[in-house]
């Protein structure tokens, strides 16, 4: 078993992007990370005719843009259909639900037309309901969306979810027919290139040490020396830290992984997705897994394992999980195990817009692969004054976390009481 090797970088090992040649001394727009938000965001300012700079700190790819899951689809909010209906009304709740729609569909429409191959495709997710109550929970929840927002949806009983899963572990589940995978690291090379051709200026391995406001707009200390940035745009998500505080005090940083297995036998693929669906489950720590794009392994990901934990920690913990849904992978090994951050907010929903003098985006809460293409383009539209650059977000307040240097040690407390009351709903269960 690899020591902390992502499966995604085997066919994308370098995304071959050369820093820019020279620092310049001012720039319209200095973006903050160079993940999905910030070369989506690159993209639509550079076409534009502003001058862009965007700095990330280590090389383009190592960040959780190209380590996730790659699943994608509709990002509906983790508080779900009654918990947003209770904070925030039904219309409100049908606008934000919508985004992610909208989301998904200008993702789909932004690669067809800009011609990127990044092994996407719709297959749907079967979501599996781990108890009968979580069934019909997951029953009126789709049918809710179905009625409201005409998501394609159908819940699929116990006895016929063979059908969709190589598992009699789940007590039925339902299929999203809208979401599907991508290859996460071809998609964040395919960015980079697109705003590198749009004429954005990449600075890989520049991190930024420091910022401070002047009368010309803000200064920006980089290990390849400073730039005077008229606007700024912090896209460091999970990955913020003091030098980019007005992100970093806002979102909670989580830690995840994922392992792959070795080659499996094409039938034995056949019999664990028939479909070739991705997958997910109910559940308060859940797990997420999918076929790869070659259909010839499986990843499975999520917030199993002590956070920090070693390589063999993690991949243990993740087994455990696996076998529970598939005993039959009892005697696979895995070849790949890796881990990232991903951002948590306060309210569990992203953000988009203006906090403390700089632009943000993100707080994706482990789902922001389509939203955070959106958000760029939305972004950039923002700062550019163009139309059509709202968002059902826009008006959420973004504020900071109180106690935030004691937030992760929350999260992790919160994190075992919802291990704890997994296992006893599963041991409960009939």
């Amino acid at each position: 078993m690899a020591e902390q090797s992502v499966y995604w970088d085997e066919e994308v090992l370098h995304i071959g992007i050369a820093a820019a040649s020279a620092l310049p001394k001012t720039v319209d727009i200095a973006i903050i990370g160079g993940g999905y938000t910030g070369m989506a965001t690159a993209i639509h300012l550079a076409r534009a005719g502003r001058q862009v700079a965007v700095f990330e700190a280590g090389e383009i790819g190592t960040g959780c843009s190209a380590r996730n899951g790659g699943m994608v689809g509709p990002s509906f909010h983790k508080l779900g259909t009654q918990g947003l209906i209770a904070r925030y009304g039904e219309t409100k709740t049908l606008a934000l639900l919508r985004e992610g729609l909208n989301a998904l569909d200008y993702f789909e429409d932004f690669l067809r037309e800009e011609n990127l191959d990044c092994d996407f495709r719709l297959a749907g997710r079967f979501r599996g309901s781990r108890t009968q109550a979580d069934y019909e929970v997951q029953a009126r929840e789709g049918d809710w969306l179905k009625q409201n927002l005409g998501l394609p949806f159908d819940m699929i009983p116990k006895s016929e979810q063979r059908s969709e899963i190589g598992s009699d572990f789940y007590k039925g589940g339902g299929v999203y027919h809208r979401d599907g995978g991508v290859q996460p690291r071809t998609l964040l090379a395919a960015l980079a290139r697109c705003a590198e051709k749009a004429g954005a200026l990449l600075f890989p391995n520049c991190a930024v040490e420091n910022m401070q406001k002047d009368r010309e707009g803000t200064i920006l200390k980089t290990r390849a020396g400073q730039v005077t940035a008229t606007e700024v745009v912090v896209a460091t998500n999970a990955y913020s830290d003091r030098r980019t505080s007005a992100m970093h005090k806002r979102i909670v940083r989580i830690d995840t992984g994922a392992v792959a297995t070795e080659p499996l036998a094409p039938e034995l693929m056949r019999e664990l997705s028939p479909k070739g669906r991705t997958f997910g489950e109910s559940g308060r720590i859940f797990m997420w897994f999918r076929p790869t794009p070659d259909m010839r392994r499986f990843i499975f990901g999520g917030r199993m394992g002590r956070p920090g934990g070693d390589a063999q920690q993690r991949a243990n913990a993740v087994r455990a999980s696996m076998l529970r849904v598939f005993p039959q992978l009892d005697h696979v090994g895995f070849s790949h195990v890796w881990s990232g951050n991903v951002a948590y907010t306060g309210d569990h929903a992203p953000h988009i817009g203006r906090e403390d003098g700089v632009w943000l985006a993100g707080g994706y809460c482990g789902s922001g692969v389509t939203r955070s293409v959106y958000f760029g383009m939305k972004l950039a539209r923002k700062i550019l004054g163009q139309r059509h650059s709202d968002t059902a977000f826009d008006d959420l307040p973004f504020s900071p976390l109180p106690f935030r240097p004691f937030a992760e040690f929350g999260a992790k407390v919160l994190t075992k009481w919802y291990v704890w009351q997994d296992a006893r709903d599963l041991r409960s269960r009939q």
